[in-house]
């Protein structure tokens, strides 16, 4: 999930609506959103839907979902050309772009532009390596553009927010954004320049002080680059339906002398017998439909006109979920099936039965993780398997541990009712794959006596011969900690979380737990 901030009013720039039904209505769409303690609205929205990482793109959503009929986004014919140099294919290959003119510069869109092309760099641009998006005032420069690959001490410019030229080697090595991204850079660096020779950008790195925008702004030229035309071109797309959003005129360029297509529809066949045998329900093609024109489509008779800033829909099945979404999961009545089975318990049953008769709860978590969750519990983390290509900074490990999972666990729910005893068996992974058990309690007067008498109760009821001996281990606190012995074999720790480690997650509650290993 990537997180969003936005001011009320500004979402209220563009929707009359309160800030509960904003938060309720943002939820029942698939974008949980709750209020910060200072009055912002806190979102969160899925990798799924870049188009709604910016107060325009939720507001857009938030009408039609309401009621208002989706528009269909136009660009004008091209007045501006682009060159892109051979030179840049085996670097950065990707490029696309578009002229948004008649804009007025205010506090919100300035905020906004900010926000959505960092999320974006940071979703769909994969921390900018698949996409990297410049915004140019067009008045600074002189079109033609042109994008090539030059040396790393061929050129020089001013890079934005500072006052001394550079050239790309220099910023590579000094400037914070430079030494940030230079692994994203080979020996040969991409550039924008003007017909004049000035420096609009040097991507995936940083644009000239030159093309800054400023409250003056009317006319942006947006550039967007990188190593998928696919995903380049879905950036460009949101970013012109964002800024069409804010009353401005949205224009074409042409790339090699053909124009760079944005903004276009995609039809699809209305799939209303599909929908009802999915989800169960009986629908027709009218109110299909509709609930498709809720979700921001265009419906026409028995087509669908998708939009182009709509990267998620992929397949009928991705009209069918926005369908469900729109008919709302709260209205699904819950059937019995239609076919009989007989359930039973997979994967250490003995542990879960006993776990469940000591009044434990099973939580099941994401196996994926990073480090800074790991961190927060005081956690030291071995080499670990890496996400190549992470979609969000929750996810870019497998997880070796369960602890800072049920640690998390506690703390989003650390408003219910108490005692809390939570329990989870599940795979880690480190330089070996392995299956641990993790249970925790918290209530105002959980202590080392009470996890201790469920350690016992456990392997005593399974019937395990074990031992245990005072140990310190990060998450606990010192002298009320120890580790469990299979023999000679040390399977894990249980103990009282350590006050540090529970002000890391919030939690005013004590905090008793245990994490072993499963043989």
């Amino acid at each position: 999930m990537a997180q969003l901030q936005i001011e009320l009013a500004d979402l209220q720039e563009f929707v009359k609506i309160g800030k509960r039904e904003a938060i309720e209505t943002l939820t029942q769409m698939g974008f949980p959103a709750e209020e910060t303690a200072d009055g912002k609205l806190n979102i969160e929205v899925t990798p799924n839907r870049p188009d709604a990482l910016c107060v325009e793109g939720l507001a857009r959503a938030l009408r039609c979902y309401l009621g208002e009929k989706p528009k269909a986004y136009k660009a004008g014919k091209p007045k501006i050309t682009v060159e892109v140099d051979k030179s840049v294919l085996p670097v950065r290959p990707a490029f696309g772009g578009a002229v948004v003119r008649k804009l007025k510069m205010t506090g919100s869109l300035v905020r906004s532009i900010m926000q959505v092309q960092e999320k974006l760099h940071e979703t769909l641009g994969r921390k900018r390596r698949k996409v990297a998006i410049g915004m140019h005032d067009l008045g600074a420069v002189r079109p033609p553009f042109r994008y090539f690959a030059c040396g790393r001490g061929e050129i020089s410019f001013v890079p934005l927010d500072m006052q001394e030229e550079m050239t790309p080697g220099q910023i590579l090595s000094l400037h914070p954004k430079g030494i940030a991204y230079s692994h994203l850079v080979q020996e040969k660096c991409p550039m924008i320049t003007d017909r004049d020779g000035n420096v609009l950008s040097f991507p995936p790195i940083i644009n000239g002080e030159r093309t800054k925008l400023s409250e003056k702004t009317a006319d942006i030229f947006i550039d967007t680059t990188g190593t998928s035309g696919e995903a380049v071109r879905q950036a460009v797309n949101i970013i012109c339906a964002m800024l069409a959003d804010r009353g401005g005129e949205v224009e074409q360029i042409k790339v090699n002398g053909k124009a760079y297509p944005i903004l276009q529809e995609e039809k699809w066949a209305l799939p209303t017998r599909q929908a009802e045998r999915l989800l169960g329900i009986k629908l027709g093609g009218s109110k299909a439909g509709r609930l498709l024109e809720r979700m921001g489509h265009r419906v026409e008779g028995k087509s669908v006109f998708v939009q182009g800033y709509r990267t998620d829909i992929i397949s009928s099945v991705d009209l069918i979920e926005d369908i469900a979404i729109a008919y709302g999961f709260n209205s699904f009545e819950p059937t019995l099936p239609s076919f009989s089975s007989i359930g039973s318990q997979a994967g250490e049953p003995e542990y879960h039965s006993i776990l469940i008769g000591l009044g434990f709860e099973e939580a099941v978590s994401w196996t994926l993780s990073n480090r800074k969750l790991a961190a927060r519990a005081n956690l030291r983390l071995q080499p670990s398997i890496e996400m190549e290509n992470p979609l969000t900074e929750e996810f870019t490990i497998f997880r070796q541990a369960l602890l800072p999972n049920l640690m998390q666990i506690l703390s989003d729910g650390k408003n219910e009712k108490l005692p809390i005893k939570i329990y989870e068996i599940g795979p880690v992974a480190s330089d070996r794959l392995e299956k641990r058990m993790a249970f925790a309690i918290m209530h105002p007067k959980a202590s080392f006596s009470e996890i201790k008498g469920a350690v016992c109760a456990l392997f005593g009821t399974a019937g395990k011969a074990f031992g245990i001996k005072a140990e310190s281990y990060g998450p606990f606190i010192a002298g009320r900690c120890a580790a469990v012995y299979f023999g000679e074999r040390k399977i894990g720790h249980f103990g009282e979380i350590s006050p540090e480690v529970l002000a890391e997650f919030g939690l005013e509650q004590p905090v008793c737990a245990a994490e072993f290993e499963l043989a």
